[in-house]
C-alpha cells in the first residue's frame, strides 16, 4: 500500500479507537457534557475548593497520594500556612476542604490513584 494512503487509514483507526475508549469509559462525546477539571481528585462535595486551594502550590496528585486522618489533614494545612506561606483558608471553605480530604483521602486511602 502506498504510504500516503496508509496515513488517512491510520488516522481513522486512531480516531475510532479514541471514540471506542470514550464510549467504554461512559463518555458520550456530547457537547453538553462538561469536562471534569479537577484532575485525579474524586468528585464530591468540596472537590472544587480543595482543587482551588491546593493546586497553586502543588499538583493534585500530591493530595491524592496522601492518607491522613482528619487531624493529620488539619495539621498539614496548619503547617502549610505557618511554614510554607499558604494563605489561611476561611470558613466555610475550610470546613469543606477538611471534610473532603478526610472523607476521600484518609488513612484507608479509598481513592489512592491507580496507574
Amino acid at each position: 500500500m502506498h504510504r500516503l494512503l496508509t496515513l488517512p487509514l491510520a488516522a481513522g483507526l486512531v480516531a475510532a479507537a479514541v471514540s471506542m475508549a470514550a464510549v467504554a469509559a461512559g463518555s458520550t462525546g456530547s457537547e453538553d457534557e462538561e469536562e471534569y477539571e479537577f484532575g485525579v481528585l474524586v468528585a464530591g462535595p468540596g472537590v472544587e475548593e480543595t482543587f482551588i486551594y491546593c493546586t497553586p502550590c502543588h499538583s493534585e496528585m500530591i493530595v491524592a497520594q496522601q492518607g491522613l486522618t482528619r487531624e493529620g489533614w488539619i495539621e498539614s494545612l496548619e503547617w502549610m500556612v505557618e511554614e510554607q506561606g499558604m494563605e489561611e483558608i476561611e470558613e466555610p471553605d475550610y470546613g469543606l476542604v477538611i471534610d473532603y480530604l478526610a472523607a476521600n483521602y484518609g488513612v484507608d486511602r479509598p481513592n489512592f490513584p491507580k496507574r
